[in-house]
Protein backbone atom coordinates (compact mmCIF):
# COMPACT_ATOMS: atom_id res chain seq x y z
CA UNK A 1 0.00 0.00 0.00
CA UNK A 2 1.31 3.44 -0.94
CA UNK A 3 1.72 5.72 2.10
CA UNK A 4 1.86 9.43 1.29
CA UNK A 5 3.81 10.40 4.42
CA UNK A 6 6.79 8.23 3.44
CA UNK A 7 9.56 9.38 1.13
CA UNK A 8 8.83 6.46 -1.21
CA UNK A 9 5.16 7.46 -1.32
CA UNK A 10 5.95 11.11 -2.01
CA UNK A 11 8.45 10.22 -4.75
CA UNK A 12 5.99 7.83 -6.38
CA UNK A 13 3.17 10.37 -6.27
CA UNK A 14 5.49 13.02 -7.65
CA UNK A 15 6.48 10.76 -10.55
CA UNK A 16 2.86 9.82 -11.21
CA UNK A 17 1.68 13.44 -11.02
CA UNK A 18 4.39 14.59 -13.40
CA UNK A 19 3.51 11.78 -15.82
CA UNK A 20 -0.22 12.59 -15.59
CA UNK A 21 0.42 16.28 -16.30
CA UNK A 22 2.69 15.39 -19.22
CA UNK A 23 0.18 12.93 -20.69
CA UNK A 24 -2.72 15.36 -20.35
CA UNK A 25 -0.69 18.11 -21.99
CA UNK A 26 0.28 15.70 -24.77
CA UNK A 27 -3.35 14.64 -25.23
CA UNK A 28 -4.56 18.24 -25.48
CA UNK A 29 -1.79 19.09 -27.92
CA UNK A 30 -2.47 15.98 -29.99
CA UNK A 31 -6.21 16.75 -30.13
CA UNK A 32 -5.52 20.33 -31.17
CA UNK A 33 -3.07 19.23 -33.88
CA UNK A 34 -5.42 16.50 -35.12
CA UNK A 35 -8.41 18.84 -35.28
CA UNK A 36 -6.39 21.54 -37.04
CA UNK A 37 -4.98 19.04 -39.53
CA UNK A 38 -8.45 17.64 -40.36
CA UNK A 39 -10.00 21.07 -40.80
CA UNK A 40 -7.07 22.24 -42.93
CA UNK A 41 -7.46 19.16 -45.13
CA UNK A 42 -11.23 19.75 -45.42
CA UNK A 43 -10.71 23.41 -46.33
CA UNK A 44 -8.13 22.50 -48.95
CA UNK A 45 -10.49 19.91 -50.45
CA UNK A 46 -13.41 22.37 -50.58
CA UNK A 47 -11.26 25.09 -52.16
CA UNK A 48 -9.85 22.68 -54.75
CA UNK A 49 -13.33 21.46 -55.66
CA UNK A 50 -14.62 25.02 -56.03
CA UNK A 51 -11.73 26.05 -58.31
CA UNK A 52 -12.23 22.94 -60.42
CA UNK A 53 -15.93 23.83 -60.83
CA UNK A 54 -14.95 27.40 -61.76
CA UNK A 55 -12.82 25.99 -64.57
CA UNK A 56 -15.77 24.18 -66.18
CA UNK A 57 -18.28 27.02 -65.77
CA UNK A 58 -18.77 29.12 -68.93
CA UNK A 59 -19.86 32.75 -68.81
CA UNK A 60 -21.66 34.10 -71.91
CA UNK A 61 -23.15 37.54 -72.10
CA UNK A 62 -22.76 37.93 -68.33
CA UNK A 63 -24.59 34.69 -67.56
CA UNK A 64 -23.25 31.34 -66.45
CA UNK A 65 -24.03 28.51 -68.88
CA UNK A 66 -23.40 24.83 -68.35
CA UNK A 67 -23.44 22.44 -71.27
CA UNK A 68 -24.39 18.80 -70.87
CA UNK A 69 -20.75 17.76 -70.81
CA UNK A 70 -20.02 20.38 -68.17
CA UNK A 71 -22.89 19.10 -66.07
CA UNK A 72 -21.36 15.61 -66.10
CA UNK A 73 -18.01 17.04 -65.07
CA UNK A 74 -19.76 19.02 -62.30
CA UNK A 75 -21.03 15.81 -60.69
CA UNK A 76 -17.69 14.04 -61.11
CA UNK A 77 -15.74 16.93 -59.59
CA UNK A 78 -18.10 17.32 -56.65
CA UNK A 79 -17.97 13.65 -55.70
CA UNK A 80 -20.16 11.70 -53.36
CA UNK A 81 -18.98 13.20 -50.05
CA UNK A 82 -19.39 16.88 -50.88
CA UNK A 83 -22.24 19.00 -52.20
CA UNK A 84 -21.96 21.96 -54.53
CA UNK A 85 -24.12 24.53 -56.27
CA UNK A 86 -23.85 27.41 -58.72
CA UNK A 87 -26.10 30.31 -57.84
CA UNK A 88 -27.29 33.22 -59.95
CA UNK A 89 -26.59 36.67 -58.49
CA UNK A 90 -30.29 36.93 -57.65
CA UNK A 91 -30.10 33.72 -55.58
CA UNK A 92 -31.62 31.25 -58.00
CA UNK A 93 -29.90 27.89 -58.24
CA UNK A 94 -28.41 27.38 -61.69
CA UNK A 95 -26.97 23.96 -60.95
CA UNK A 96 -26.72 21.84 -57.78
CA UNK A 97 -25.48 18.40 -56.88
CA UNK A 98 -28.45 17.78 -54.57
CA UNK A 99 -32.14 18.41 -54.59
CA UNK A 100 -31.90 21.73 -52.81
CA UNK A 101 -29.39 24.13 -51.34
CA UNK A 102 -29.91 24.49 -47.58
CA UNK A 103 -30.92 28.04 -46.61
CA UNK A 104 -27.87 28.59 -44.33
CA UNK A 105 -25.61 27.70 -47.25
CA UNK A 106 -27.59 29.93 -49.63
CA UNK A 107 -27.32 32.86 -47.21
CA UNK A 108 -23.56 32.32 -46.76
CA UNK A 109 -23.10 32.29 -50.54
CA UNK A 110 -25.23 35.35 -51.28
CA UNK A 111 -23.54 37.44 -48.58
CA UNK A 112 -20.02 36.87 -49.89
CA UNK A 113 -18.25 39.43 -52.07
CA UNK A 114 -15.11 37.36 -52.32
CA UNK A 115 -13.91 33.83 -51.72
CA UNK A 116 -14.22 32.73 -48.12
CA UNK A 117 -14.97 29.86 -45.77
CA UNK A 118 -18.16 29.70 -43.78
CA UNK A 119 -19.55 27.52 -41.00
CA UNK A 120 -23.22 26.65 -40.82
CA UNK A 121 -25.60 24.26 -39.12
CA UNK A 122 -27.84 22.15 -41.29
CA UNK A 123 -30.31 19.81 -39.65
CA UNK A 124 -28.39 19.98 -36.37
CA UNK A 125 -25.10 19.00 -37.99
CA UNK A 126 -22.07 21.21 -38.45
CA UNK A 127 -21.31 22.05 -42.07
CA UNK A 128 -18.20 23.65 -43.58
CA UNK A 129 -18.59 25.63 -46.82
CA UNK A 130 -16.37 27.43 -49.31
CA UNK A 131 -17.76 30.28 -51.39
CA UNK A 132 -16.11 31.34 -54.66
CA UNK A 133 -17.66 34.15 -56.79
CA UNK A 134 -17.70 33.80 -60.61
CA UNK A 135 -16.49 37.11 -62.03
CA UNK A 136 -16.39 38.00 -65.73
CA UNK A 137 -15.40 41.43 -67.02
CA UNK A 138 -15.46 42.85 -63.52
CA UNK A 139 -19.05 41.76 -63.04
CA UNK A 140 -20.25 39.01 -60.71
CA UNK A 141 -21.97 36.46 -62.90
CA UNK A 142 -22.66 33.91 -60.18
CA UNK A 143 -21.37 32.15 -57.09
CA UNK A 144 -19.95 28.66 -56.57
CA UNK A 145 -20.50 27.19 -53.12
CA UNK A 146 -19.13 23.81 -52.00
CA UNK A 147 -19.98 22.37 -48.61
CA UNK A 148 -19.44 19.22 -46.67
CA UNK A 149 -20.53 17.74 -43.38
CA UNK A 150 -17.91 18.53 -40.66
CA UNK A 151 -19.45 16.24 -38.08
CA UNK A 152 -16.90 13.50 -38.93
CA UNK A 153 -14.13 15.73 -37.65
CA UNK A 154 -15.88 16.22 -34.33
CA UNK A 155 -16.61 12.49 -34.12
CA UNK A 156 -12.95 11.65 -34.67
CA UNK A 157 -11.95 14.24 -32.06
CA UNK A 158 -14.34 12.64 -29.57
CA UNK A 159 -13.02 9.16 -30.30
CA UNK A 160 -9.41 10.23 -29.82
CA UNK A 161 -10.28 12.14 -26.61
CA UNK A 162 -12.06 9.05 -25.29
CA UNK A 163 -9.02 6.90 -26.08
CA UNK A 164 -6.79 9.33 -24.20
CA UNK A 165 -9.25 9.43 -21.29
CA UNK A 166 -8.93 5.67 -20.99
CA UNK A 167 -5.19 5.40 -21.65
CA UNK A 168 -3.98 8.16 -19.31
CA UNK A 169 -5.41 6.68 -16.06
CA UNK A 170 -4.04 3.26 -17.04
CA UNK A 171 -0.61 4.76 -17.72
CA UNK A 172 -0.66 6.67 -14.42
CA UNK A 173 -1.70 3.54 -12.52
CA UNK A 174 1.14 1.58 -14.08
CA UNK A 175 3.51 4.46 -13.24
CA UNK A 176 2.41 4.33 -9.61
CA UNK A 177 2.88 0.55 -9.51
CA UNK A 178 6.28 0.40 -11.14
CA UNK A 179 7.43 3.73 -9.67
CA UNK A 180 6.71 2.45 -6.18
CA UNK A 181 8.75 -0.68 -6.83
CA UNK A 182 11.64 1.32 -8.28
CA UNK A 183 11.53 3.83 -5.43
CA UNK A 184 11.47 1.03 -2.86
CA UNK A 185 14.50 -0.59 -4.46
CA UNK A 186 16.34 2.72 -4.82
CA UNK A 187 15.62 3.80 -1.24
CA UNK A 188 16.53 0.46 0.32
CA UNK A 189 19.98 1.79 1.39
CA UNK A 190 18.27 4.67 3.19
CA UNK A 191 16.07 2.22 5.06
CA UNK A 192 19.22 0.30 6.02
CA UNK A 193 20.84 3.53 7.16
CA UNK A 194 17.81 4.37 9.30
CA UNK A 195 17.87 0.90 10.86
CA UNK A 196 21.57 1.10 11.69
CA UNK A 197 21.22 4.65 13.02
CA UNK A 198 18.34 3.54 15.27
CA UNK A 199 20.45 0.70 16.66
CA UNK A 200 23.47 2.89 17.39
CA UNK A 201 23.75 3.98 21.00
CA UNK A 202 26.09 6.35 22.78
CA UNK A 203 28.17 3.55 24.27
CA UNK A 204 28.43 1.53 21.05
CA UNK A 205 29.42 3.30 17.83
CA UNK A 206 31.11 0.30 16.25
CA UNK A 207 28.32 -0.48 13.74
CA UNK A 208 28.74 0.65 10.14
CA UNK A 209 26.55 0.66 7.06
CA UNK A 210 29.21 -1.15 5.04
CA UNK A 211 27.28 -0.82 1.78
CA UNK A 212 28.90 -2.12 -1.42
CA UNK A 213 30.78 0.66 -3.23
CA UNK A 214 28.50 2.56 -5.59
CA UNK A 215 29.18 5.78 -7.48
CA UNK A 216 25.92 7.61 -6.86
CA UNK A 217 24.35 9.93 -4.31
CA UNK A 218 23.38 7.13 -1.92
CA UNK A 219 26.81 5.52 -2.18
CA UNK A 220 28.53 8.81 -1.36
CA UNK A 221 26.05 9.45 1.46
CA UNK A 222 26.66 6.01 2.97
CA UNK A 223 30.44 6.50 2.76
CA UNK A 224 30.16 9.93 4.40
CA UNK A 225 27.90 8.45 7.09
CA UNK A 226 30.45 5.74 7.88
CA UNK A 227 33.23 8.33 8.04
CA UNK A 228 31.12 10.40 10.40
CA UNK A 229 30.62 7.34 12.61
CA UNK A 230 34.39 6.77 12.58
CA UNK A 231 34.99 10.32 13.78
CA UNK A 232 32.27 10.04 16.40
CA UNK A 233 33.64 6.73 17.64
CA UNK A 234 37.15 8.15 17.93
CA UNK A 235 35.82 11.24 19.69
CA UNK A 236 33.76 9.18 22.15
CA UNK A 237 36.65 6.82 22.81
CA UNK A 238 39.00 9.75 23.36
CA UNK A 239 36.47 11.41 25.64
CA UNK A 240 35.90 8.20 27.58
CA UNK A 241 39.61 7.58 27.93
CA UNK A 242 40.24 11.17 28.95
CA UNK A 243 37.46 11.06 31.54
CA UNK A 244 38.73 7.77 32.94
CA UNK A 245 42.31 8.99 33.11
CA UNK A 246 41.31 12.31 34.64
CA UNK A 247 39.20 10.56 37.26
CA UNK A 248 42.12 8.31 38.11
CA UNK A 249 44.57 11.18 38.35
CA UNK A 250 42.25 13.28 40.50
CA UNK A 251 41.50 10.40 42.85
CA UNK A 252 45.07 10.13 44.16
CA UNK A 253 45.56 13.70 45.49
CA UNK A 254 42.02 13.77 46.85
CA UNK A 255 42.62 10.48 48.68
CA UNK A 256 45.83 11.82 50.19
CA UNK A 257 44.10 15.02 51.31
CA UNK A 258 41.29 13.02 52.88
CA UNK A 259 43.72 10.64 54.59
CA UNK A 260 45.85 13.49 55.97
CA UNK A 261 42.75 15.27 57.28
CA UNK A 262 41.29 12.10 58.84
CA UNK A 263 44.61 11.24 60.47
CA UNK A 264 45.01 14.73 61.89
CA UNK A 265 41.45 14.75 63.26
CA UNK A 266 41.55 11.27 64.74
CA UNK A 267 43.05 12.55 68.03
CA UNK A 268 44.59 15.62 69.55
CA UNK A 269 48.08 16.35 68.21
CA UNK A 270 50.79 18.90 68.86
CA UNK A 271 51.17 21.93 66.58
CA UNK A 272 54.13 20.42 64.71
CA UNK A 273 52.08 17.39 63.67
CA UNK A 274 49.19 19.61 62.57
CA UNK A 275 51.64 21.68 60.59
CA UNK A 276 53.03 18.61 58.83
CA UNK A 277 49.48 17.47 58.00
CA UNK A 278 48.54 20.89 56.64
CA UNK A 279 51.76 21.03 54.60
CA UNK A 280 50.93 17.63 53.10
CA UNK A 281 47.40 18.79 52.32
CA UNK A 282 48.74 22.01 50.77
CA UNK A 283 51.18 20.04 48.62
CA UNK A 284 48.44 17.78 47.36
CA UNK A 285 46.19 20.80 46.75
CA UNK A 286 48.98 22.35 44.67
CA UNK A 287 49.26 19.13 42.67
CA UNK A 288 45.49 19.07 42.27
CA UNK A 289 45.49 22.68 41.10
CA UNK A 290 48.27 21.99 38.57
CA UNK A 291 46.43 18.93 37.28
CA UNK A 292 43.19 20.89 36.92
CA UNK A 293 45.03 23.63 35.06
CA UNK A 294 46.60 21.08 32.71
CA UNK A 295 43.24 19.42 32.11
CA UNK A 296 41.69 22.79 31.26
CA UNK A 297 44.54 23.61 28.89
CA UNK A 298 44.21 20.22 27.18
CA UNK A 299 40.45 20.66 26.76
CA UNK A 300 40.90 24.13 25.30
CA UNK A 301 43.63 22.94 22.96
CA UNK A 302 41.39 20.21 21.54
CA UNK A 303 38.14 22.16 21.46
CA UNK A 304 39.55 24.87 19.19
CA UNK A 305 42.46 24.26 16.88
CA UNK A 306 44.36 27.45 16.11
CA UNK A 307 44.13 28.81 12.63
CA UNK A 308 47.31 28.33 10.60
CA UNK A 309 46.89 31.69 8.96
CA UNK A 310 46.15 34.11 11.83
CA UNK A 311 49.39 36.12 11.83
CA UNK A 312 53.09 36.13 11.01
CA UNK A 313 55.01 35.13 14.15
CA UNK A 314 58.73 35.60 14.79
CA UNK A 315 59.73 32.35 16.53
CA UNK A 316 63.09 33.75 17.63
CA UNK A 317 61.34 36.57 19.49
CA UNK A 318 58.76 34.14 20.85
CA UNK A 319 61.47 31.81 22.16
CA UNK A 320 63.25 34.73 23.82
CA UNK A 321 59.99 35.76 25.50
CA UNK A 322 59.37 32.21 26.76
CA UNK A 323 62.88 31.90 28.25
CA UNK A 324 62.45 35.29 29.90
CA UNK A 325 59.18 34.18 31.51
CA UNK A 326 60.70 30.97 32.88
CA UNK A 327 64.10 32.47 33.72
CA UNK A 328 63.19 32.81 37.40
CA UNK A 329 62.20 29.13 37.60
CA UNK A 330 65.48 28.08 35.98
CA UNK A 331 67.45 30.35 38.30
CA UNK A 332 65.66 28.91 41.33
CA UNK A 333 66.75 25.43 40.25
CA UNK A 334 70.31 26.61 39.58
CA UNK A 335 70.05 26.00 35.84
CA UNK A 336 71.61 27.90 32.97
CA UNK A 337 69.02 28.91 30.36
CA UNK A 338 70.48 29.74 26.93
CA UNK A 339 68.70 30.99 23.81
CA UNK A 340 70.01 31.23 20.25
CA UNK A 341 67.88 32.48 17.38
CA UNK A 342 68.37 33.27 13.71
CA UNK A 343 66.81 36.33 12.09
CA UNK A 344 63.83 35.99 9.77
CA UNK A 345 62.52 32.91 11.61
CA UNK A 346 58.95 33.71 10.61
CA UNK A 347 55.95 31.37 10.51
CA UNK A 348 52.25 31.89 9.85
CA UNK A 349 50.35 30.67 12.90
CA UNK A 350 48.45 31.62 16.02
CA UNK A 351 50.75 33.62 18.30
CA UNK A 352 49.14 32.65 21.62
CA UNK A 353 49.04 28.95 20.74
CA UNK A 354 52.74 28.86 19.85
CA UNK A 355 53.59 30.82 23.00
CA UNK A 356 51.75 28.23 25.16
CA UNK A 357 53.41 25.36 23.32
CA UNK A 358 56.94 26.83 23.79
CA UNK A 359 56.35 27.57 27.47
CA UNK A 360 54.99 24.04 28.03
CA UNK A 361 57.96 22.34 26.35
CA UNK A 362 60.49 24.65 28.04
CA UNK A 363 58.89 24.10 31.46
CA UNK A 364 59.07 20.35 30.92
CA UNK A 365 62.77 20.59 30.05
CA UNK A 366 63.54 22.73 33.15
CA UNK A 367 61.92 20.07 35.38
CA UNK A 368 64.31 17.35 34.24
CA UNK A 369 67.52 19.29 33.46
CA UNK A 370 70.62 18.88 35.63
CA UNK A 371 72.68 21.91 34.72
CA UNK A 372 71.05 23.78 31.90
CA UNK A 373 68.53 24.08 29.06
CA UNK A 374 69.20 25.37 25.54
CA UNK A 375 66.64 26.80 23.10
CA UNK A 376 67.66 27.17 19.45
CA UNK A 377 65.65 28.66 16.58
CA UNK A 378 67.01 28.04 13.07
CA UNK A 379 65.92 28.39 9.43
CA UNK A 380 66.31 25.18 7.44
CA UNK A 381 65.40 25.56 3.78
CA UNK A 382 61.70 26.43 3.74
CA UNK A 383 61.09 25.53 7.39
CA UNK A 384 61.74 27.00 10.82
CA UNK A 385 62.82 24.61 13.59
CA UNK A 386 62.69 25.27 17.34
CA UNK A 387 64.76 22.84 19.44
CA UNK A 388 64.57 22.64 23.23
CA UNK A 389 67.32 20.53 24.82
CA UNK A 390 68.12 19.62 28.39
CA UNK A 391 70.99 17.67 29.95
CA UNK A 392 68.86 15.35 32.03
CA UNK A 393 68.47 11.59 31.71
CA UNK A 394 66.65 11.82 28.38
CA UNK A 395 63.66 9.86 27.20
CA UNK A 396 63.43 6.13 27.73
CA UNK A 397 62.70 3.98 24.64
CA UNK A 398 59.10 3.63 25.78
CA UNK A 399 58.78 7.36 26.39
CA UNK A 400 59.88 8.15 22.83
CA UNK A 401 56.74 6.32 21.65
CA UNK A 402 54.29 7.26 24.38
CA UNK A 403 55.33 10.59 25.86
CA UNK A 404 52.61 12.36 23.85
CA UNK A 405 49.86 10.17 25.36
CA UNK A 406 47.74 11.92 27.92
CA UNK A 407 48.46 11.16 31.56
CA UNK A 408 51.24 8.80 30.58
CA UNK A 409 54.31 9.00 32.80
CA UNK A 410 57.46 6.99 32.49
CA UNK A 411 58.42 4.60 35.26
CA UNK A 412 61.99 5.75 34.94
CA UNK A 413 63.81 8.98 35.74
CA UNK A 414 61.59 11.46 33.87
CA UNK A 415 58.48 10.66 35.91
CA UNK A 416 59.16 12.28 39.24
CA UNK A 417 56.47 14.94 38.92
CA UNK A 418 53.77 16.31 36.62
CA UNK A 419 50.40 15.20 35.35
CA UNK A 420 51.54 13.62 32.09
CA UNK A 421 49.67 16.24 30.07
CA UNK A 422 52.42 18.71 29.14
CA UNK A 423 53.74 17.15 25.95
CA UNK A 424 50.23 16.07 24.91
CA UNK A 425 49.07 19.68 25.16
CA UNK A 426 52.14 20.90 23.29
CA UNK A 427 51.54 18.47 20.43
CA UNK A 428 47.90 19.55 20.12
CA UNK A 429 48.90 23.22 19.95
CA UNK A 430 51.78 22.68 17.52
CA UNK A 431 49.85 20.44 15.14
CA UNK A 432 46.87 22.77 15.32
CA UNK A 433 49.20 25.55 14.13
CA UNK A 434 50.26 23.49 11.12
CA UNK A 435 53.57 22.25 12.57
CA UNK A 436 55.06 18.98 13.76
CA UNK A 437 56.73 18.00 17.03
CA UNK A 438 59.26 15.19 17.55
CA UNK A 439 61.14 13.70 20.51
CA UNK A 440 64.70 12.40 20.55
CA UNK A 441 67.74 12.02 22.82
CA UNK A 442 70.98 13.94 22.49
CA UNK A 443 74.14 12.02 21.72
CA UNK A 444 75.84 13.30 24.90
CA UNK A 445 72.81 12.65 27.09
CA UNK A 446 69.63 14.57 27.68
CA UNK A 447 66.36 15.07 25.81
CA UNK A 448 65.54 17.06 22.69
CA UNK A 449 62.12 18.31 21.57
CA UNK A 450 62.01 19.68 18.00
CA UNK A 451 59.09 21.71 16.66
CA UNK A 452 59.02 22.36 12.90
CA UNK A 453 56.88 24.90 11.03
CA UNK A 454 56.60 26.08 7.43
CA UNK A 455 58.48 29.35 6.97
CA UNK A 456 56.69 32.52 5.94
CA UNK A 457 57.68 35.99 4.74
CA UNK A 458 56.77 39.33 6.29
CA UNK A 459 53.65 39.64 4.13
CA UNK A 460 52.40 36.22 5.20
CA UNK A 461 53.30 34.39 1.98
CA UNK A 462 55.17 31.06 2.24
CA UNK A 463 58.89 31.52 2.72
CA UNK A 464 61.40 30.67 0.02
Amino acid sequence: MLERHTLRGRLTLAYASALAVALIAFALLALAVLDTAQRSALDAQLATTARALLAVADVRNGDVTMEEVDRGQFSAITGAKASAAILHPDGNVLLASGYAVPPPIRRAAMGANGSRYADATVGGDAVRAYVLPIVAGGTKAGTIVVWRDAEAIAALDRSVALAFAFAIPVAVALAVLFGSAIARRGLAPLAHIATVAAEIEGHDLSQRLALPPRDDELGRFAAAFDRMLDRLQHAFERERRFTSDASHELRAPLSVIRAEADLALRKERDPAEYRRALEGIAAEADALEALTRDLLAAARAESKFPSAGDAVVDLAALAASATSRLGILAEARGLALRTAGEPNALVQADHDALARALVTVLHNAIKYARAGVAVRVARRDDAVVVEVEDDGTGFSPVALDRAFDRFWRDDEARSTEGSGLGLAIARTLVEGSGGTIALSNRAGGGARVAMTFAAASRDGAPGV
